[in-house]
């Protein structure tokens, strides 16, 4: 397939991405982000809760990017998506394609409409297609709770990705496509880990019988959208540096002791001493952390966090992650160690590391490769982990990790990664 370049005298194709709650919509949005296709991407970006975070976990700045706030796009914030819509046409010569990326509570029914109700949006924008990203391993759970909003995304998408394959067997496969196909029949489907998928299909979506399918799918929404009265939001902001070892033992005990209600967790953090975020994400009782970006000069380091889910504990895990900050001499030292160890990693160290993963991978030599210690929130892994991030171009970083400290590793746990880059994750 070729990918048709638009020019400013065209309307911009908007692609609606959604899916529940931590199926895999960032992931894809960051390959569409850093893939080479000659699109020039705009994204406007929909959180659940008062705290931001999404927006910080997309891999390119060089595109437009809008963020709404406090509100699920396909209820109260619908007028903001036409207000961001009209906000992006001031810079209408930097993008030719736009990329809404809903909450996971969001009927994608509604957002759809706001394509067709506003003349000049019509005149400015056509609407592609929606994506839906099905999360393989939660699905079934999703459809039970939230049925209504579940089976929507499924029944108005064009193209379905059903994600995290690796999670299940072929046979629970099968059985989720049939269930599928029985919600939406029309829709192109793939089978997908990490959200990986051909582009082109994407971006060439054909977005068929589209007011016959936004009648069929929204006639519930006078009822006042009871969907989001029984999900609560908290969102935790605060300043200083955490202990690395606390936090990967808050981490665990939330999980171990709320994570049943939890169904989607996120969040940056600052660790101590270490010059680089720390992200993680998590739905249900999966859970994924790594490194992210660098701290800018100067900036100030602010822990943003946000579980959403049902009958939460919000004293319990406000005061926890208050606990994990580091206080009086154990904070603030860019020397100190982040899980206050009185210890040495040797640069010798982390170029042996370096070395090894080009070797046995074949990466190019000048491709940088970071390497840092990270905590390990998983209960029954050791607390400390090493965490490698090659960057290569044209591509998403890749991650590795080692549930080893620096120092500990050997060319055999670097060869082990050819298997299990993951092993805990």
């Amino acid at each position: 397939m070729s990918m048709k370049e638009t020019t400013t005298t065209e309307r911009a194709q908007v692609i609606i991405l959604t899916g529940f709650l931590g199926a895999g919509k960032t992931t894809l949005l960051n390959r569409i982000l850093t893939a080479n296709h000659g699109r020039r991407i705009a994204v406007i970006v929909n959180e659940f809760g008062e705290v931001g975070i999404d927006h910080d976990l997309l891999i390119s700045a060089d595109q437009e990017i809008v963020q709404m706030n406090n509100g699920c796009i396909c209820c109260t914030v619908r007028g903001d998506l036409i207000r961001s819509l009209f906000q992006l046409l001031e810079h209408r010569a930097d993008f030719d394609t736009v990329l809404v990326e809903t909450t996971g509570l969001a009927d994608p029914g509604p957002v759809a409409q706001s394509f067709l109700i506003d003349e000049r949006i019509r005149s400015e924008f056509t609407l592609n297609g929606v994506v839906t990203v099905v999360d393989s391993k939660h699905v079934w759970s999703e459809i039970g709770e939230l049925g209504s909003i579940a089976s929507a995304q499924i029944a108005f998408a064009d193209l379905v990705l059903l994600n995290k394959t690796d999670l299940v067997t072929p046979e629970e496969l099968d059985a989720l496509e049939s269930k599928i196909r029985s919600i939406n029949r029309l829709a192109t489907l793939y089978r997908t880990r990490n959200s990986e998928v051909d582009l082109a299909a994407l971006f060439e979506m054909s977005n068929l019988a589209l007011a016959q399918k936004t009648e069929y799918t929204s006639p519930r929404h006078g009822e006042g959208h009871n969907h989001l009265k029984e999900i609560t939001a908290i969102c935790l902001v605060e300043t200083g540096e955490l202990d690395g070892m606390k936090i990967s033992h808050w981490f665990r005990s939330v999980i171990a002791e709320q994570g049943a209600n939890i169904m989607r967790m996120k969040g940056i953090v600052s660790l101590r001493g270490d010059p680089d975020r720390f992200i993680f994400q998590g739905v249900h009782m999966i859970f994924e952390a790594k490194p992210g970006d660098p701290w800018k000069e100067g900036e100030q380091r602010i822990n943003r966090l946000v579980f959403i889910g049902r009958s939460l504990d919000a004293e319990q895990i406000t005061q926890g992650f208050k606990e994990c900050i580091a206080v009086g001499d154990e904070s603030c030292s860019v020397y100190a160690d982040p899980f206050g160890r009185d210890i040495e990693i040797s640069h010798f160290t982390i170029d042996q590391i370096r070395y090894w993963m080009k070797q046995i991978f074949e990466f190019p030599i000048d491709a940088p490769v970071i390497v840092k210690e990270v905590p390990c929130v998983k209960s029954g892994c050791p607390p400390i982990e090493t965490a490698i991030i090659v960057v290569l171009k044209g591509e998403p970083p890749r991650l590795f990790k080692i549930q080893r400290t620096i120092n500990e590793v050997t060319f055999d746990h670097v060869y082990n990664l050819i298997e299990n880059p993951l092993p805990c994750c």
